[in-house]
């Protein structure tokens, strides 16, 4: 395949951005490495989108530095940064056919009309999509569309791609499959890429690294299984994936560990740098084992909601901790509703919480 990768980093340093009294991003700083891709993931209004049009040039930073490589691109307009981006819209010209869509940010870069073809068709292969040049966008499903505006920014061989909420047009089996496509082009070509959404799972799914935003500032960084296994606060916890958030109390600390006793239940977790005294927990609820009530171990518990999703049961289960919410794969033998259970917690997914 000719297209080729010219993949370079990108740094924020210090960066704000103002809509005159609104501060949508405040005094952000983060780097994405050459080849890999980073999500900004966090609820709307975080400032996720503002950021990633400052890279795109599409808004100028009010403060701070933005490079791409080594250069620094804080003031020049869009048109002169080597990034290309997709959108959510897809945004493809309706009057042309899927190759002329490909085609045409070469076409008005001034390149020869010699090569632009080829590149073009190069493109299409790349995304699975060989053969259909002469259609136009409305002859092509929603995930067909998508993958002509990946082509589309794919064959300008830009040093950054980005992705503005890529599958929210997508029906959830569809928007599995597409993801997949866009991340193994984007491991293969070794592409820059920063990638917008507000669907946790996806984020899980496709990043190297995932910067969590909440109110214009950064609640946290890391891989996809640090965020998740680790989180620095109770909004992080809430938002990356489903989280049990229950009081339980530090009885003594060990060097890294601390002793934990959650409604009588005592476990053994990582004190994250907490002392002895009242604390959160974040319980993900496939750490929770639930038992149909034999024996005066385990917290006790009442299901009072079952609802049965093919793979696996979420169980709504009341307790002295609170109500619980549970994901079970055991789907052969069911808990009834307003069964009395034992509720038993794994030491995996169990973890402290800064308040």
């Amino acid at each position: 395949m000719k297209i080729a990768s010219k993949a370079a980093s990108v740094s924020f340093d210090a960066v704000t951005k103002a809509f005159g009294a609104v501060v949508a991003v405040d005094q952000v700083s983060f780097r994405v490495e050459a080849g890999s891709l980073v999500t900004l993931l966090g609820p709307s209004g975080c400032g996720k989108t503002t950021t990633l049009r400052m890279i795109a040039g599409l808004e100028m930073a009010s403060n701070g530095r933005i490079l791409i490589g080594d250069q620094d691109v804080t003031s020049l307009p869009a048109t002169d940064r080597d990034v290309s981006m997709v959108f959510q819209s897809y945004a493809l010209f309706p009057h042309m056919t899927v190759l002329e869509n490909v085609s045409y940010g070469l076409r008005v870069s001034g390149m020869a009309k010699s090569e632009v073809g080829g590149r073009a068709e190069d493109g299409l292969a790349l995304v699975g999509l060989k053969g259909y040049g002469d259609r136009l966008p409305s002859e092509l499903s929603g995930g067909q569309q998508q993958r002509v505006a990946v082509a589309r920014a794919l064959v300008l061989e830009p040093q950054v791609l980005l992705f503005d909420e890529p599958l929210s047009n997508l029906d959830a089996k569809l928007r599995r499959r597409v993801r997949e496509e866009i991340r193994e082009i984007q491991q293969n070509l070794g592409l820059t890429s920063v990638y917008v959404t507000h669907d946790q799972e996806e984020a899980l799914a496709v990043s190297d690294r995932i910067i969590v935003m909440n109110q214009a500032r950064i609640a946290q960084e890391g891989s996809p299984r640090e965020l998740y296994d680790e989180p620095a606060d109770l909004f992080v916890a809430d938002f990356i994936g489903d989280a049990n958030l229950v009081d339980a109390e530090i009885l003594a600390v060990d060097g890294p560990d601390a002793e934990v006793t959650i409604g009588g239940i005592e476990l053994k977790l990582p004190a994250r740098g907490m002392e002895r005294g009242p604390a959160r927990i974040a319980i993900r609820p496939q750490a929770i084992g639930l038992a149909v009530q034999d024996s005066g171990d385990g917290l006790r518990g009442v299901v009072r909601k079952a609802t049965y999703l093919g793979s696996h049961i979420e169980y709504s289960v009341e307790t002295p901790i609170g109500e619980l919410f549970v994901i079970d794969g055991g789907v052969v033998q069911p808990i009834p509703r307003e069964s009395d259970v034992s509720v038993r917690l794994s030491h995996q997914g169990v973890t402290l919480i800064r308040s």
